[in-house]
């Protein structure tokens, strides 16, 4: 009997795995993309405060890095572990892929995180009990630490959306696959934006300190927040533009006709929120507010930060690593630099339920007492990266798509004719497995359908399918 290497997937019913992953990654990006972009901005005050002569500057500095201990420090390194924790048990094989590629730069980055998470305690804490000169060299250390976990995690998050080509399934080369057509607008676009984030949030931090230093003072400090946020927006466009033009064609298909187009509306409303708002500051620094900035910063996440997670993980699909392993853990085609072999036509001979170790034995072979519940586990293990396959809310519900659909013979017919490797839309991976698999798929949504459209998450045996194998 073939195995192949499947692993147990993590299953949220209702809202899916994926947003889960969606939700931490969001919070991560927030506390990561404020941390890096003040590591620069901070940096760069401290250089004007030594050259300047301006000790009020390293005050505001203190109360800054006070605030990324408190609040990026800690949810950061929170949600990074948590996102690579939650993708790992949703899509097991799918990370497998990335540390097979990149153990190395991986590792490379949690060196420069902890170098990062060291050195933010070490100025805070050195802040004024050493000289001047060398706690800028720290700062500016810091500063390029922390931009350097950037620097490595888009290569990976890069070659996730695609390798850009096809020489690194010939070379298998590492750098080939870091350095892909994708890398360098995506990074530059996310240094950018990161600038107007922490631009933000320090424009907060300068309102609340605006009685304790002289006003010549705040007004450079909230100029020097908005000149930077405005730069951050601009620059961050243009990169916008220079990425997209490097996106495969599918993503592109999903860019205009899948990614729902309220996503576009708030991150094009809260590009025009901060813009406005820096403006402002820059004009008339005195009109800074922390009960106005504070709210914005918010909106960052659920207008700006929230929409950009998932528009970057849906124009991946059909895909979870390199556009060879499927979300949903099928490798899709051949890596000869890594004798990858494409398990397309073994799964397609033998059966899907018969290659993956953890289906249950009475599931395996399909017969009139199991096939809704094999059913379902197919439905589970095919679907579920993309879909609600049990209810109605959620991450693009069955109930909904196939809604009035309660006959087996009707879903067979559509899906024996939409899921094929000719017709399959280019954001999904067409169904792979024997034709009484497909049928058995199509008798657990009519029986789901018949239901009302909600059926619980649990994969049972029949006792009669259970009776037969004992």
């Amino acid at each position: 009997m073939d195995v192949l290497g499947f692993q147990p997937m993590w299953y949220v019913p209702a809202i899916g795995s994926a947003t889960v992953i969606a939700v931490i990654a969001t919070i991560h990006v927030m506390a990561s993309h404020t941390s890096v972009g003040a590591s620069i901005l901070l940096a760069y005050l401290a250089t004007k405060a030594y050259r300047e002569n301006i000790p009020q500057l390293y005050d505001y500095i203190k109360k800054y890095l006070l605030t990324l201990l408190v609040f990026s420090y800690v949810s950061g390194s929170i949600s990074g572990p948590g996102i690579w924790f939650s993708a790992t048990v949703a899509n097991p094989r799918g990370i497998s892929a990335l540390i097979h590629n990149f153990v190395w730069v991986w590792a490379a980055e949690w060196i420069w995180f902890v170098a990062e998470v060291t050195l933010v305690y070490i100025l805070f804490y050195t802040l004024g009990r050493i000289d001047q000169k060398s706690w800028l060299k720290l700062a500016w250390i810091f500063a390029i630490g922390s931009w350097a976990t950037m620097y490595i995690i888009v290569g990976i998050l890069s070659f996730m959306l695609s390798p850009g080509h096809e020489k690194w399934f010939t070379t298998g080369n590492i750098l080939d696959a870091f350095y892909n057509k994708n890398y360098f607008p995506h990074l530059l676009m996310r240094s950018a934006y990161m600038f107007a984030i922490a631009g933000t949030i320090g424009i907060v931090i300068a309102s609340l300190m605006r009685k304790d230093i002289p006003e010549k003072v705040y007004k450079d400090i909230v100029r020097t927040m908005s000149y930077w946020g405005i730069g951050g927006l601009v620059f961050g466009t243009m990169f916008f533009g220079w990425y997209v033009s490097t996106l495969p064609e599918r993503s592109l298909i999903m860019l205009t006709g899948i990614v729902p187009t309220w996503y576009y509306g708030l991150i094009f409303g809260i590009l025009l929120i901060l813009l406005a708002h820096f403006v402002l500051t820059s004009i008339k620094p005195t009109a800074a507010r922390a009960y106005i900035a504070l709210p914005i910063y918010v909106l960052i996440f659920f207008m700006g930060v929230y929409p950009e997670e998932k528009i970057r993980e849906t124009i991946r699909k059909p895909y979870v690593a390199g556009e060879f392993v499927w979300v949903n853990q099928i490798i899709a085609r051949d890596v000869p630099a890594k004798d990858i072999k494409s398990e397309v036509d073994i799964i397609n001979e033998k059966g899907f339920l018969q290659v993956n170790a953890f289906v249950p034995e009475g599931l395996k072979t399909i017969t009139p007492e199991n096939k809704i519940m094999a059913g379902k586990a197919i439905a589970i293990l095919q679907c579920s990266g993309c879909h609600n396959v049990t209810g109605a809310s959620g991450l693009r519900p069955f109930a909904k798509k196939f809604e009035g659909m309660d006959s087996e013979e009707v879903v067979y017919g559509f899906l024996s004719n939409y899921l094929t490797p000719q017709a399959h839309p280019p954001y999904m991976p067409y169904f792979v497995g024997k034709d009484e698999e497909l049928q058995a798929l199509s008798a657990y949504i009519a029986d789901m359908i018949s239901k009302g459209g909600r059926v619980s998450a649990k994969i049972e045996v029949p006792k009669a399918t259970l009776e037969a194998h004992k």
